[in-house]
């Protein structure tokens, strides 16, 4: 308690009101600020009406004014009573609202009830059905309701001041302060204003008049000299405000702001008129044990911090508004922000008219943070239909221009948008793209090279877009999963996360996270990876090169002024976030900001796998921050060998390629090397560095030539084997191995009768009878199914042993092996095959749908090996990688079955008596 304000947040009453007349209410306590799905276990996913309570003290003094009750935010319907007396309603989940209570509070104890309408879609229910307000993410993650941010009594005059803007110019260094009043004034009235200097320096000072029965006062002032804000320096200043009447204090308040230009222009952004590269992240602002309440300034303050450690210099604040620290924050520590309006499911219009309104009350709430720089007023076409209704697309243009008058002073993105929609008029041309990597790679750079050369796609194709040609390009949404650690994210008793249980309904069940140790187990990953916390640190390094690709492939095209990862933190089962929801880092975060910084190297390659007498030239591109650089030196080095030239750039310049002749060593197995990169500059300091790993493996002619003979039904197949070196069997009966991309009635005969085959598939097929019927094995495509992993991403491995242990790196499916990349996946091998059977698989997101990419089966006297690499596909010798995986699965599928005495010697022998008497004896 101050001696204005009296803070109401802490423990009150709740009753959750069941949505049918059957069921027993009951009254619990509950913590404000706090969403009600956060803290019962039974109202997970229940909306519907809550009913608070809560009792307070009022000494005499607090009766010298006026006295108001403000809630910074209730989703979403507000009723509020006192002492039993209706006081006012307030709609809206994510505003503040102010109650003068006045005339029914009384010195002594008193009550508050506020009544919380969360409305589900049912319009038997609720007169505002859920998808006709603005909801952001709930339909993803699940509804949050009730009183979110703190309430506190406060008093003040009749015409207090209600609302401040501060309009800052970091040109010429004026203040312009336009003050908003609760009521007209009873008489004139005198603003007097002091601006405070980030070093507590009062450096300048002004007054504005106000005449009677006036709502609004204005002041202006000069500052000399300006400090800017930017994310380095984060300079932030203070407008010291009081209203005074008969030289009186009436009100006073203390706002901060700053000073600080974002423009956009020919093509780029431009942050206090120097080039700015966005390098942001997706945050959904969401908390593991609170979901949208934000824990505390200091959880806030090291989210920041991290982030910051990551390199980024903005974040994409998705569809909603969040609490007022979280921008308090970013301002104080420096991250530019991009903010949005929180979507609905409908377009009609009341629903537009409460996006108008609550789009007017967030530039209202918020204008004064220097952090924010963009406004995004829908997300990917939700609650509404652009692609089919010119009627949604002139009204998002109407909001467009409102916006831009309403707040001249930042950005507007009408449509932040994935296929199909797109912009009809937008400060940003932005679009959203996933891809996994290496899978996808073509089609992520087919996306780059669109978006380089503003594809139509951007823009609406009606005839309706209104565009420069200008505005910055940006891929806001792109990402790939890494996954968490269990353990981190485990309660104080070792409990699973209580979100564990959500994403079931999501992606066919990818995204549902209960059970995964179960999974790895069952499915046999543990004998490929060793422990579920080896996957887990592999699944994450996957992440860590798919991010380095794509924002590799990005920075090396100058047309483009930045992207926006998906995302800063895993949001429950969603778990691509460069932290988990606790905020513990990935196994990368110390070396993320080699390629997320203002300047980075870029090597840019069109295969990874080499033979050691290779000379191959790789092209390292530079992408300058918006500092000069002058004189620096580039240098690639392998193994202690560099190779060094000069590098001078202007300050946001993207270089033309350095060739640079990569001196491989000779080795005896193959085995990863490291490339290493690092630019200095003329001092010796480190600019920027980074690193590729390649894989190098001694030729295969210096070596034997593959012993196996071979025999295919294609002439094709066979010459191709031909020319890799193998012998070539005169007839079927005569060979080792017969490869084959089908299968038919005389090659299952074959097998039957002892022989050995070799499929490898190029379209899909059923395996049967070589798996029996009841299992239902067959190859499938991995496009259009979650197999392709684009955005809940897959994880593809290969066990390196036997004849696979020559080909390094593992066990996941890294870049070498990007030529060869299965487009075509082996479903239905059971628990047993995964056990030995399986050499190869593939699982999606929290280890489902897992299935085979290598699979070996026994048939009649035969064999059956078949796989979906595609190691035929290049030119024969041309990748090293594709030739030995097809020279191993030659061998594993020509390898002699052990005879049955050697099995048994591998079978552990039962415990003799003695042994069994000690365990007994022993518990």
């Amino acid at each position: 308690m101050t001696d204005d304000r009296l803070m109401l947040d802490g423990k009150w009453s709740f009753l959750h009101v069941p949505n049918d007349s059957v069921s027993p209410a009951e009254v619990r306590s509950i913590t404000v600020p706090g969403v009600w799905q956060a803290q019962f276990a039974d109202l997970r996913t229940q909306a519907g009406i809550g009913i608070y309570h809560r009792r307070f003290t009022l000494s005499r003094d607090w009766f010298r004014d006026r006295l108001f009750v403000r809630f910074r935010a209730v989703f979403h319907h507000a009723r509020v009573w006192i002492n039993d007396h209706h006081v006012g309603d307030h709609e809206g989940g994510f505003l503040p609202f102010l109650l003068d209570i006045t005339p029914w509070a009384k010195e002594g104890a008193n009550d508050i009830v506020v009544r919380v309408e969360s409305p589900t879609d049912d319009p038997e229910e609720f007169e505002a059905p859920f998808a006709e307000i603005p909801f952001g993410k709930q339909s993803w993650y699940g509804p949050l309701s009730g009183i979110w941010q703190s309430v506190w009594l406060e008093q003040r005059p009749a015409d207090h001041i209600a609302h401040t803007k501060v309009l800052s110019d970091a040109r010429t260094g004026e203040v312009s302060v336009q003050l908003r009043l609760a009521s007209p004034l009873p008489d004139d009235a005198l603003l007097e204003m002091k601006i405070v200097a980030p070093d507590g320096e009062i450096v300048a000072e002004a007054s504005g008049a106000a005449k009677r029965g006036e709502d609004a006062v204005r002041a202006n002032a000069l500052v000399q000299p300006v400090r800017k804000w930017s994310p380095a320096q984060p300079n932030l200043y203070r407008a010291q405000l009081a209203l005074l009447r008969g030289g009186q204090l009436v009100d006073k308040v203390e706002e901060t702001f700053g000073f600080r230009t974002f423009e956009a222009h020919g093509g780029r952004f431009y942050l206090n008129d120097e080039v700015f590269y966005m390098r942001g992240a997706l945050d959904q602002d969401y908390y593991a044990d609170t979901i949208c309440t934000p824990p505390s300034v200091a959880f806030l303050e090291d989210q920041l911090l991290k982030a910051k450690q990551l390199g980024l210099n903005c974040l994409r604040c998705h569809i909603k508004a969040p609490d007022p620290r979280y921008y308090e924050v970013a301002d104080r520590l420096g991250m530019l922000i991009w903010a949005e309006l929180p979507n609905g499911g409908f377009s009609t219009e009341r629903s537009r008219a409460r996006k108008r309104r609550m789009l007017t009350g967030i530039v209202d709430r918020d204008c004064n943070h220097p952090s924010i720089v963009c406004w995004t007023i829908i997300n990917e076409n939700w609650g509404v239909d652009l692609v089919h209704d010119a009627e949604h697309r002139d009204w998002l243009h109407s909001l467009y221009s409102w916006l831009k008058t309403y707040d001249p002073l930042r950005l507007v993105v009408d449509n932040s948008p994935v296929a199909p929609s797109f912009h009809i008029c937008t400060d940003i041309a932005d679009y959203h793209y996933y891809a996994a990597f290496p899978d996808s790679r073509g089609a992520w750079d087919g996306f780059v090279e669109g978006l380089a050369q503003r594809a139509d796609w951007l823009f609406s194709p009606y005839g309706d877009a209104v565009r420069s040609g200008e505005e910055p390009l940006v891929c806001s949404e792109f990402g790939n999963w890494g996954l968490p650690d269990p353990q981190q994210l485990a309660g104080p008793e070792g409990e699973e996360p209580w979100w564990f249980e959500t994403g079931h309904d999501w992606g066919e069940g990818v995204m549902y996270a209960h059970g995964i140790e179960n999974r790895f187990r069952d499915w046999s990953l543990d004998r490929v990876f060793g422990s579920l916390k080896a996957f887990i640190e592999a699944a994450q390094w996957q992440q860590f090169h798919a991010l380095k690709y794509e924002i590799e492939s990005m920075r090396r095209r100058s047309e483009l002024a930045g992207y926006v990862i998906t995302e800063l933190t895993d949001v429950n089962w969603e778990s691509n976030g460069l932290l988990d929801l606790c905020r513990n880092p990935r196994v990368f975060h110390d070396v993320f900001r080699t390629i997320n910084s203002d300047t980075i190297i870029i090597p840019v390659w069109q295969r990874l796998s080499f033979w050691d007498d290779e000379k191959p030239t790789l092209q390292v591109v530079v992408a300058n921050g918006p500092s000069h650089l002058e004189n620096a030196e580039l240098t690639v080095a392998v193994e202690g060998v560099s190779v060094s030239c000069a590098c001078t750039l202007a300050p946001g310049v993207v270089s033309a390629a350095y060739p640079f002749e990569l001196a491989l060593p000779h080795v005896e197995t193959g085995r990863m090397v490291a490339v290493s990169m690092e630019l200095r500059g003329p001092n010796a300091n480190v600019i920027a560095s980074n690193g590729l790993d390649i894989a190098l493996h001694p030729h295969r002619l210096r070596g034997e030539r593959p012993s196996k003979s071979v025999w295919s039904p294609s002439g094709a197949l066979l010459e191709r084997l031909r020319l890799t070196g193998y012998g070539m069997a005169d007839t079927i009966e005569q060979a080792d191995v017969v490869v084959a991309a089908s299968h038919d009635e005389d090659l299952a005969g074959f097998v039957r009768s002892g022989g050995t085959l070799l499929l490898l598939p190029e379209i899909e097929m059923s395996l049967y009878p070589f798996f029996p019927h009841w299992q239902n094995v067959k190859v499938q495509a991995r496009a259009g199914a979650l197999w392709s992993g684009d955005w809940v991403s897959s994880f593809a491995w290969l066990r390196r042993r036997g004849e696979f242990a020559g080909l390094p790196g593992g066990p996941l499916v890294d870049a070498t092996f990007d030529r060869v990349i299965p487009k075509l996946v082996i479903s239905g091998c059971n628990l047993l095959d995964f056990q030995a059977r399986v050499h190869a698989g593939l699982v999606v997101g929290w280890v489902h749908k897992p299935v085979a990419l290598v699979a070996e089966r026994a048939y009649g006297k035969g064999r059956l090996l078949v796989s979906t690499f595609r190691p035929l596909g290049q030119e024969v010798g041309s990748d090293p990688t594709a030739t030995l995986l097809l020279d191993a699965l030659i061998k594993t599928a020509a390898r002699v079955a052990p005879a049955p005495d050697e099995v048994s010697r591998k079978i552990p022998q039962p415990f003799s008596i003695s042994k069994a008497e000690h365990f007994n004896s022993t518990g």
